[in-house]
């Protein structure tokens, strides 16, 4: 039977006729805004280019991309932060003799304690063989040595932070802050305005705009949304995704107020640079028209408050460039999700007040939720590849790098560590969490060749270094315990020497203290967990845990929490080294958003990215048996949680075990307890564009009016009239036409997508000849239904 085609328009008659008397051509501007008119106001429609305006006019300005190769002549002279000194010094000090007396410790427990009694040269004129072979487990010890003060050090500079953050948490205020105002409107210039940014790249649609509306909702319960602006920046290339944006925003603005806060959608053709691409464009496009601008990424929420707190202490600090709220992890279900959850919400806080403590002005940005002075990033902050002689190698990790150049240009980064209203999701599983950590640990080596470019702060080149450090310590820690096991091959297999110098009376036995060992240990593990422990006392002196299910079920809580992170590290040492490996040979990644989606996960996806973890496990626990079993307890905290690896993996994604333990008591944060308005209203609008959401987009476009009208209407392939582009675009529509536009390839549907003349005719051919395209019709009803 034939479908009508305006069984779904309301208002249709006229046109039901004008179509019967084929009076409607495919392009006909007037039918267009007819089916616009179904879901939104097209009041703004431009009539000579056939377009609903989706964003601003195009005022271009002139941006210059930084030049790293020539020497930074700075414009303002820099002034000492006497205070700044005296913490970043004391903290120094700290780590360095705490890592002395470690590996110090270390030097005097390993079993080859004769070095000094060595006469290389004089046994190498008697036997080399055997001078040689005298001299290799102290080689080996002398590597052991250096890999553990590195690594000591690693571990004090986190444990120093937590007490500095400790600090602050007991005096609870810094006068060397940005202070949160009380009455953030009084501090509010109303000429300044604010764009909130969203770069999205094939993103999970519902979850976007959920967040979107509830953070813009929150904005307008302020009374003060009139001062901001939203743009959705699009790099999608999806093109069911694409068509799922444009209804999306559509909704969106045909349900919100006419306030003063408008909500704009661009979707970019040339996705060049990727996310830091994207915000160049904005800045050169619009970042004219605006003050200040605050990122979001794609799974950010926050509350109105929190955005008009950020605005008033921009307005009261001329000199602040960035401004970095500490995003809270909510709403993860899986078991993984959970955990991670809460050691974000419950030790961030001593973390980021201690980062604070020792950085001030010149802070890290984590990329998103945080407020930018536009000026001084658009002139100081635009970022251009590092030459090298093998081609150009783009900046992946910007967000540290952009922070380092606002600095360079004399404005302070600050975190405002005690700033609440801001949050962030996470990764479901850790097979998506290691795949964002594969992208982070690629950008972070990059930025290592930015450590001796001229400008820089002392400050932001330690911060490459110790972001780089983030992931090259897993690989250092391996080769730790590749030579820890060597060295105990050696101890087991090797014919020992007793004498070392002519007429030694007694003999030099190699000794392996164990006691000393478990010292050592012990020492280590409470600089790794006397964070987590500060952070619970805090709370209970706070609050005493009555927001996360009492004393006692946060105590099992931290615990449970501490065995896990336990069974991860072992497997995350793993996947870092093997990510820094291939980053070091030069392999490429692909930069794909992480599924957001729960229960992703499958037992065969856990298994084909763990089984050699497990193969590796199973060997290494092997050697170590049948080397000396007694040792087999100093190694089995690592080798057991690689061996089942893919079961850890596999059982921590699931949902339903994550909130089982919530039904339990376990793992509850504050944020869950007492959820923010904002986060409690994401979950609701989510059900809602759940509902909207269509899988066959690029079908609906095809097929669908009122989808076919808003692909058509906001379609970016517009040109001035040229005849090559005409002939092209007429052999295009001859070869769509005869192919099966259900198994064109997503470049082909695309192109379709992006040119308004191509997806009108298509659309026009495809309801003319309807038993041909059968299938498409019925995914489309499908869709309806």
């Amino acid at each position: 039977m034939k479908k009508d085609y305006f069984a779904t328009l309301s208002g249709a008659d006229s046109w039901r006729q004008k179509s019967k008397n084929n009076e409607i051509e495919p392009n006909d501007t007037e039918f267009l805004k007819y089916r616009l008119n179904q879901i939104g106001d097209t009041s703004n429609y431009i009539d000579e280019r056939n377009q609903q305006p989706s964003y601003p006019k195009v005022e271009r300005v002139s941006i210059q991309p930084q030049t790293w190769n020539k020497r930074y002549k700075s414009n303002f002279k820099a002034k000492v932060n006497l205070i700044a000194v005296i913490r970043r010094l004391i903290m120094f000090a700290l780590i360095v003799i705490q890592t002395y007396f470690g590996t110090t410790y270390l030097s005097t427990l390993l079993p080859y304690q004769s070095w000094q009694k060595i006469n290389f040269m004089a046994n190498w004129a008697n036997n080399p063989e055997l001078a040689i072979y005298s001299i290799v487990p102290y080689i080996i010890q002398g590597f052991i040595i250096f890999l553990f003060a590195i690594l000591f050090a690693w571990i004090s500079i986190g444990f120093w932070t937590s007490v500095m953050g400790l600090i602050l948490a007991v005096i609870r205020k810094d006068r060397y802050t940005i202070e949160i105002p009380k009455d953030a409107a009084k501090h509010i210039d109303v000429n300044h305005r604010t764009a909130l940014v969203m770069p999205i790249c094939n993103e999970d649609v519902a979850r976007v705009f959920a967040g979107l509306q509830a953070t813009y909702q929150s904005l307008v319960e302020t009374g003060h949304a009139d001062c901001c602006d939203f743009y959705i920046l699009s790099d999608t290339n999806d093109p069911d995704l694409y068509v799922n944006e444009l209804k999306a925003w559509a909704d969106f603005n045909a349900q919100k107020d006419n306030n003063g806060c408008q909500i704009f959608y661009r979707h970019r053709k040339r996705r060049v640079k990727r996310k830091s691409g994207n915000i160049d464009d904005f800045c050169r496009r619009w970042g004219h028209l605006y003050e200040y601008m605050l990122i979001l990424d794609a799974d950010s929420i926050m509350t109105g408050d929190c955005i008009l707190n950020m605005i008033a202490m921009m307005e009261m600090t001329p000199k602040a460039g960035i401004l970095q709220s500490p995003p809270k992890s909510v709403r993860m279900k899986t078991l993984y999700g959970r955990i991670q959850q809460f050691a974000n919400q419950i030790y961030s806080d001593i973390f980021c007040a201690g980062t604070h403590f020792w950085q001030l002005s010149e802070a890290q940005y984590w990329g998103h939720n945080a407020m930018i002075r536009l000026k001084p990033f658009i002139e100081h902050c635009i970022l251009s590849p590092l030459q090298k002689r093998k081609g150009p190698i783009h900046i992946l990790s910007h967000d540290l790098v952009e922070a380092t150049l606002m600095r360079r240009a004399g404005y302070g980064v600050w975190i405002a560590y005690n700033m609440n209203g801001s949050y962030e999701e996470l990764p479901g599983n850790m097979i998506e969490d290691l795949k964002r950590d594969n992208r982070w640990c690629m950008g972070n080596l990059i930025n290592l060749r930015l450590i001796f470019k001229s400008g820089i702060t002392l400050t932001h080149r330690v911060m490459f270094l110790t972001s780089g450090m983030a992931y090259i310590s897993s690989l250092l820690w391996l080769i730790f315990l590749f030579f820890s096991t060597l060295l105990l091959l050696v101890f087991n297999l090797s014919d020992q020497q007793y004498f070392f110098q002519p007429n030694q009376f007694y003999p030099t036995w190699p000794r392996w203290d164990e006691n000393l060992a478990l010292q050592l240990l012990s020492t280590t593990m409470v600089l790794l967990f006397a964070p987590k422990f500060f952070s619970y006392g805090i709370i209970i002196a706070k609050t005493g845990a009555k927001d996360v299910g009492g004393i006692f079920k946060l105590t099992l809580s931290i615990f449970i929490e501490m065995f896990w992170s336990m069974i991860l590290a072992p497997i995350r040492m793993i996947f870092h080294s093997k990510f820094v490996i291939k980053a070091w040979l030069g392999s490429k990644i692909q930069w794909k958003s992480p599924s957001r989606n729960d229960d992703a996960l499958t037992w065969g996806e856990s298994f084909y990215f763990c089984w050699p973890l497990s193969l590796l496990g199973i060997i290494w626990l092997g050697v170590i048996i049948w080397l000396n079993p007694q040792f087999t307890y100093w190694y089995i905290a690592i080798l057991i949680p690689l061996t089942i690896s893919p079961l850890v993996v596999r059982i921590s994604g699931l949902s339903s075990i994550g909130m089982r333990t919530k039904k339990l008591g376990l793992f509850l944060t504050p944020e869950e307890t007492h959820p923010a308005k904002a986060v409690t209203m994401t979950g609701k609008y989510l059900v809602k564009t759940e509902a909207n959401i269509v899988v066959h987009g690029f079908i609906m476009a095809l097929v669908d009016p009122i989808y076919n009208a808003l692909a058509c209407a906001l379609s970016t392939s517009r040109h001035l009239p040229n005849i090559k582009i005409e002939q092209r675009r007429l052999e295009l529509i001859e070869q769509f036409k005869q192919a099966d536009l259900e198994k064109i390839n997503k470049e082909q549907q695309l192109a379709i997508l992006e040119d308004p003349i191509i997806l009108s005719q298509l659309h026009q051919h495809i309801w003319q000849l309807q038993e041909k395209y059968d299938n498409l019709f019925t995914l489309w009803q499908n869709e309806r239904q």
